[in-house]
This record gives C-alpha cells, structure tokens and sequence, in this order.
C-alpha cells in the first residue's frame, strides 16, 4: 500500500519492447512525452502522472491507483502501439465503454488483440455487461482472476467467437447460463475454479467439440447431472476437485472416451457406484484421495488397463477388493496413505511388473499373523507369502506409520530397483545388517520412530561392498550394549577389523540417542563404543558373582569380589562361551591364600588377574598363566618374588601392582629390586611399594643400601668376567676382520660407518667421470633403466660416462674407447651371453685391463648379467680376471651395497 501513495490517481505501465530506441531523444504521444525507454504522461487539467515503460513489442501493461473509479485514457490519444497483442489490466474498474474502445483510445488495434487478462479490479459494484467484450473479435485467450463478479452475462463471449481458452477464477457467481458458450467452437480448455458454483446447466457444453481440457475445482458443486458429459467425447481432462460432490451416477463417465486425466480430490464420496469407470478406457491418472470411500466396488478398475497413477490416498478404506488393481497393466503410481486398511493381499496388486511406487503409510497393516513363524524360521522363510513379492520393479516403497512389527526382508531380495523404504511410526524391534544389504547402488531407509532397541550387526560380511545406505532412526528405544558395538564404530566412522564395508549414513545422527544400563540417554554419536558391555545371565554366570562381555576386546569380565571365597571359582560352566575370547578375573577382598590351578584349562583365556586385598603369601612360577597380561597382587602378605617367578615375569609385557605388601627388604630382595627398576617394567604402583619395616620406599632404595657386604666380592668377580670378555672380544674380532674383511668393508660403506678405514686413490682426482659402462647394445634396457638410474640417482650420487651421450660424433671409436678409459675411475662391464659377441665390449675391457695394469689398481668392476658364460667363449684375459677378481651378481640381495663399495668413494662421505 505504501508504493501506491507514491503515485497519482492512475498509474500506466506500457511494455512495447523494441519499438522505442533507448536514445535520449524527446517525442511526443498525445499528453505523454517519450524519453528513452519510458514514456511520461500528464493529465493536463489534474496534473496526474501516467507512467508507460517500453519493454516488449507484443505487451501491454495497464495499472490503476486503487482510488481510480472512471478509466478516462483520452489524454492518448495520438499514441501508437500497433503490434500489440496482449494486454494485461490490473487493479483497474469496469470502463463505461467496451474494451475494444478503451484500448483503441491507448494507441492499440482491438482487432489485433489475442490475449486479454483483466484483474484484481478495485471497483465492484458495477457489474460485467455482454458488451465488455466488443471490439475483440480476434482474442484466443481470456482470464478474469479475482474480480467478484456476481455473475456472466448469457451474451458475453458474442463478440469474441475465436475464444480457445477461458479463465475465470475467484469469482462470486453461483451458476452459468446454459448457452453462454454456445458460439466459441473452437474452445480447447475452461477453468473454473474457485468461484460459488453450485449447478452446471446439463448442455453448458453444446456444441464445444474442441473442449479438451475442463477445470470446476474448489467450488459449490454438490452433485453433477448425468448428461451433463453426454457429447464430451474429446475430453481429455476433467478437474472436479474440491467440490461437495457426495455420489456419482453410474453413466457419468459414459462418453469420455478419450479421457486421460480425471480428479475427484477433496470431495464427499462415500462410495463409488460399480462400473463407474468402465467406459475410461483411454484414462492415465485418477486421483479420489481426500474423500470417504469405506469400500470399493468389485472389479472397480478393471477396465483401467492404461491407468499410471491412481490416488486413494485420504479415504476411510478398511479393505481393498481382493483383485482391486490386478488388471491394472500400467499402473505405475499407487497411493494408499492414510486409510484404515490392515491386510493386504497378492491379488491386489497388478499381475505385471508396472508398479513403481507404493504408498501405504498411515494405516493400520500388520503381519503379525505370521510373526511366530518368521522369529522360528527367520525372515527368509516368509518370502513367499509377503503380498507384495511379485511387484519387482518398485522404486518407493512408503509403509510409514501402521502396525508393522519386522523388516520385510523382500526389500532386500526381491526388489531389484528399490531406492526409498519408508518404514517408519511401525513396530519394528529387530534390525539387522541383512536389511541393509540391497541390489541398488543407493538406497534410503526410514525407521525413525520404531521400537528398535540394537541394531545387530555380529555379523557383517554381505556389506563388503561400495554400496551407500542413508538410514534415519531417530526416535528409536536405543539400547546401549554390546550388541550395539559394531553399529556404533560404523556411525562413528571408526575402523571395524580393518574391512572395508558399505557407507552407511546415519542422516539424522545428531538426533539418535541410545540408553545405557543406568538409564541414561546420550547421542549416539558421542557413545564411547569400547565401553559398550552386556550383562551375561546368572544362570550362565558362576554363582554369587556377576559376569560382563565387553565386545571391543572380546572380553568376559567376572566379578567375584568380596565373597569371602577362599579358593578361585571353577571358570567351567563359562568355558564353552570363552572359545576366541578373553577373561578377567576379579577376586579382590576375598580370603585366598594361594593362586594354585591358575594353570588348569578353564583359564586358559585369563589375561586380567586381580587378586588384591586377599591372603597370599606366595608365588609360585607355576601359577602365572602364559596368557595373563595383568595381574595386581596388592594388598596381600607376600614378602619376597622368588627368582624363578622373576624370570617368568620377565618374559612377558605384563602389567603388575604390587604395593601394600610386607616386603623383606634384606639382601634376598635384590634380584626384586633390580627387576622393579627396569625401565621397560610396567609397575602401576612403584611409588607406593614400602618395606614392611620402616615404612621406607622402594624407590629410594640400592643394592648397597639393601646389602653393604654382599658388594665387594661383586665388583672384583663384575671386572674380571668384564676384562675376560673384553679380551676374547679382541681376539675374535681380528682374526674374523683378516678372514672376512672384503665383506666387512662392504658392510662399513654400505652403513657409513668406519669410512676412514676405506681409501682411495688420488691418482684418480682429475678423472671427470667416476665409471665408464662397457656393455652389449643388446643389454641397453637393464643399463639405461636399472644400472644408470641407480648410480647417478642413489646415495651417493656417481658421474657415469656412456657412449651414446658422452662420446663426439664423427671420432673414431677405438680413441673414443681409450678417452672415455683413462677419463674415468672405474670401467664397469655388464658381462653376459650378449656381451661375448660384442666386438666392441671386448675392446673396451681389454682398454681398461690395460689402464689397471699401468697404474696398478683395480679398475674394472665386472657385473654378471645372467649366467656367467662358458670359459670356452670367454677371452684368456677376461676368463683370468674372472677367476681371480671378485665380481659381482645381478640380482644378489647385496647387489647395490657390493657395487657402491667398488666404486670411487667420494672425499665428502669418507670425512663424515
């Protein structure tokens, strides 16, 4: 309302785009001046302002200030808009001329005009008169919306024979002259909706044999005459909805043949007379959703054999016909939701595979008629009774809300397109991983609001795949325990026994709480899954104690604290349960004296001991199960370890406690000093550990200060055995380097260790390459991609001469092979089969030889490639060194380490 305070008494908007330049050049049109793309007008006598902004060619738009009560466009005359076709009129009165005048007053050609749309007009009194419409005799489409006329006058559309569409909508008029349109013969399609209609006359559509497509919705319409549709063979849409229609005639439908699209929606239909949709052979979509159907005839829809969607959604439907949709060939849609139905049947259903989605949430079905069969049998073994196991081919399966109390395990092994379960607001108690399994990539799956209390996946190998399950269950009663391990590190995207299965994603996790054993609800996501335990019954428990399983570590924990028992319990009745598991034991304030039998069979999975506050006394090697990896003695009476416990001790990684104990501190207590002051040992209490006498700490304790005496005889037999071995020690070592120094000083280069004992050369100071490679063009492929890359590449870096980069074109060879000889500190040939029948490599080798010989050095480094050849086909020289120089092997495990020791070592490395 605040934008129309800002203008005068009428505001006039003119689209005419393109035919107005957008230069600043001023033109005049009758009282108006043009400026661009704007055209102002000014009512000279009020001085009212008329704006016409130019936009499109074809369009015209007419706005009126709320206050304007007379259309008065005299002040444009003079203006021209010949290419106007559509002229929209908003917020404007009734004029006191016809339209067609008005709009020739604007500058517009009334024979020009194709569409007219006249609304929200502001004054209602004066009321829509036959001659409104003169003038447009070319118009095709109409639209009267939101006007409040109190009615049509019978000769409204005379003038205007063309018509093709009409609508008028939001009216107040209650009822239609019979012949209103007895003169538009080609009218394709009528809208009527919204308006007070209560009647329509029975031959409104005389002669209409173009009309295809008609709209009554949201009317007054209470019931509609059989003739009504008589002629209407064309009729290819038919809207009725929201009306108060109560009962159809059997007939009604009997002439539309060529109906494809009908809606009785939000009506009063308490039933449908049979046979009422026989004749409707060509229909495609039927919506009765939002009436009152209790019952449907039999064979209602047989005659449907090309129907896509039918919506029965909304009724009061207690039961289906038992072949209600079977002849349905096409039927892809089926909406059910929100009716009273509580059994469903095979029949039902289409006989061909069509249907593509069901909707049957918000009643009452269950299958509860069979659930003791399926907790015996499993799910699988109702397959064949589930009644909608034909209807492969479903995409959305929608059962929200009813009485449903298991997961139809159909949705995973029969409906091989399946992509939305809507299971929630059911009854479900039980899900397991098999519901998650399905044969498309990505699936939805809806439990919220069941009775769910764990989600079972013990076993979880059929979603070892990259399939992705959205899944909501908010809602659910969540029952924190063990069975709910798997699940929760699934969620939680933690690791589960470093397999790799689908991804499953909780959408609404941020809502999906869980109750723990004290009754506490937390987030789902936010539960600390190694916590997660089920209490084991105590019929399977030993008696008096309470018996835990704790799923993270697969751990039993029994508790037989405070029993006053006097020996350990008999672990017998758990010991088929504890096969692959583990156990702890908790015995604490009892009155044990011993830990005799910890070696019998039924611990044999005991890994956690606690037996503090107890009488023991002693320890015994033959007590401590090799399984065991914590055990806590405080609080007994033991006052030594004897040594061989020590040595069992020693050999595990176990976690001990021990204070609270009359300890000896005397000199029979060193070797259990000694062993507490490892720094590796895991002693929960060494802080804590006392003597019995003097209350002093372990920890502040020596070997001197435990037994002065007993020290110097140690030290003197200590720095004998240390000089004897030191001794035997130097001994060994020289005769073993003399024996196997070629070997040890491979090892020291290799590990950079010692590299001062490792020299070289300094003849070799101002050679430029540090190897020259002789090989066979047929072992190019092992030199250029193995050889080459590991020398110049690794640790150290190596500068190797090759001949097909290194040599000058147009040298002659044999210099070449003497250059690249003497510029270089070693030669190393790749000697195989290849190699023998290469003329040049021979000369290469016979180069190098003969540089060795002259400075006196080992230069040549050979590499056997393959088997070393006969010494038939090897040259005397070759064959000599051989035999008497070491070479080295490709594919030995020490290949790389050998063959950098015989190389240069470069001054850099040698120095670190």
């Amino acid at each position: 309302m605040a934008a129309w305070k800002c203008l005068p008494a009428l505001l006039l908007l003119v689209w005419v785009a393109g035919g107005i330049s957008t230069t600043t050049t001023t033109t005049t049109c009758g009282n108006c001046k043009e400026n661009g793309n704007y055209v102002i007008c000014r009512h000279s006598a009020g001085g009212d302002v008329y704006e016409v902004e130019v936009l499109m060619e074809t369009e015209l738009l007419l706005q009126c200030k709320p206050s304007t009560t007379n259309l008065n466009l005299t002040f444009m005359e003079g203006c021209s808009f010949p290419s106007v076709e559509q002229i929209k009129v908003y917020g404007c009165p009734l004029p006191n001329a016809s339209f067609g005048e008005l709009f020739f007053q604007m500058g517009v050609y009334p024979e020009n005009v194709t569409t007219f749309g006249f609304y929200d007009r502001n004054e209602r009194d004066r009321p829509l008169e036959g001659w409104h419409l003169d003038g447009l005799e070319g118009l095709l489409t109409l639209e009267f919306v939101n006007n409040d006329f109190l009615g049509l006058p019978v000769d409204l559309f005379t003038p205007t024979p063309s018509l093709r569409r009409i609508k008028v909508v939001s009216d107040s008029f209650s009822s239609l002259p019979e012949s209103i349109f007895f003169n538009l013969p080609d009218l394709e399609t009528l809208n009527f909706e919204r308006n007070r209609l209560e009647t329509l006359p029975p031959g409104l559509f005389t002669n209409l044999t173009a009309l295809t497509n008609v709209t009554f919705s949201h009317n007054y319409l209470s019931s509609v005459d059989p003739d009504f549709f008589s002629d209407k063979v064309n009729l290819e849409s038919l809207d009725l909805s929201h009306n108060q229609i109560a009962s159809l005639e059997r007939n009604i439908f009997e002439n539309l043949g060529a109906l494809r699209n009908l809606s009785m929606q939000g009506n009063l239909l308490e039933s449908l007379p049979s046979g009422v949709f026989s004749k409707l052979l060509s229909l495609e979509v039927l919506d009765l959703s939002f009436n009152v159907l209790r019952q449907l005839p039999e064979k209602a829809f047989d005659r449907l054999i090309d129907v896509k969607n039918i919506d029965l959604s909304n009724n009061s439907l207690d039961e289906l016909p038992s072949e209600a949709f079977s002849k349905c060939e096409s039927l892809a849609r089926l909406s059910l939701r929100h009716n009273n139905l509580r059994k469903l049947q095979a029949e039902m259903f289409p006989r061909q595979t069509s249907l593509t989605f069901l909707d049957l949430g918000h009643n009452n079905i269950s299958f509860t008629v069979n659930s003791a069969k399926i907790l015996q049998e499993g799910p699988v073994s109702y397959e064949g009774n589930f009644p909608l196991n034909s209807q492969i081919r479903l995409q959305e399966l929608l059962m929200n809300d009813n009485k449903i109390d298991f997961i139809p395990s159909a949705i995973n092994n029969i409906f091989v397109d399946l992509k939305k379960v809507d299971l929630s607001g059911n009854e479900i108690t039980d899900f397991s991983y098999h519901s998650l399994v399905f044969y498309q990539d990505s699936v939805i799956l809806n439990l919220k609001n069941n009775n769910i209390s764990y989600v079972d996946f013990h076993e979880i190998y059929d979603l070892l795949n990259e399939k992705e399950v959205k899944l909501y269950l908010e809602g659910n009663n969540l029952f924190c325990d063990c069975r709910m391990y798997l699940f929760t590190r699934i969620v939680q995207g933690q690791p589960i026994r470093k397999m790799k299965i689908m991804d499953i994603e909780v959408e609404d996790i941020e809502k999906v709480t869980c109750r723990n054993h004290d009754g506490i609800q937390q987030l789902l996501s936010q539960v600390d899954s190694t916590q997660l335990y089920c209490v084991i019954p105590d019929v399977q428990c030993i008696r008096n104690c309470s018996c835990l399983w704790r799923a993270h570590d697969s751990m039993v924990i029994i508790d037989c604290s405070f029993l006053g028992l006097q020996e350990l319990p008999d672990l017998s009745i758990l010991s088929k349960p504890l096969t692959k598991i583990s156990v702890t034991l908790d015995m604490k304030n009892n009155s044990l004296y011993t830990l005799k039998g910890l070696k019998d069979p039924q611990f044999a999975n005991l890994v956690n001991l606690t037996v503090s506050n107890n009488k023991i006394s002693f320890i015994n090697e033959s007590d401590i199960p090799t399984t065991l990896k914590v055990l806590d003695v405080r609080g007994n009476e033991l006052t030594n370890i004897p040594e061989p416990v020590l040595e069992v001790l020693n050999a595990t990684d176990m976690i001990l406690s021990f204070s609270g104990n009359p300890w000896d501190c005397d000199c029979d207590f060193i070797n259990f000093l000694n062993f507490l002051h490892t720094p590796s040992r895991k002693v929960t209490d060494f802080d804590e550990i006392t003597c019995a006498r003097g209350n002093v700490y372990l920890h502040d304790l020596t070997e001197y200060s435990l037994c002065p005496y007993f020290m110097q005889p140690m030290v003197i037999v200590t720095l004998v055995a240390i000089g004897a071995f030191l001794l035997f020690f130097a001994v060994f070592g020289t005769v073993s380097f003399y024996k196997y120094k070629q070997g040890i000083k491979v090892w020291l280069y290799a590990h950079r260790m010692c590299l001062w004992a490792i020299t070289e050369d300094e003849m070799d100071a101002d050679k430029k390459f540090d190897a020259f490679i002789s090989y066979s063009h047929k072992d190019e492929e092992f030199v250029n991609t193995v050889l080459v890359p590991g020398l110049e590449n690794g640790d150290p870096k190596y500068r190797i001469c090759l001949h097909y980069r290194d040599w000058v074109p147009g040298e002659y060879i044999q210099n070449q092979i003497l250059q690249s000889v003497e510029a270089s500190r070693r030669t190393i040939v790749v000697l195989s089969s290849n190699f023998i029948e290469s003329v040049w490599g021979q000369l290469e080798f016979k180069a190098a030889h003969s540089q060795a010989l002259q400075d006196g050095t080992s230069r040549i480094i050979v590499i056997v490639y393959g088997e070393i050849p006969p010494e038939s086909e090897l040259d005397d020289k070759l064959q000599l060194y051989i035999s008497t120089k070491t070479y080295v092997k490709w594919g030995d495990a020490k290949f790389w380490e050998k063959l950098r020791y015989f190389m240069p070592h470069p001054p850099k490395k040698l120095n670190n």
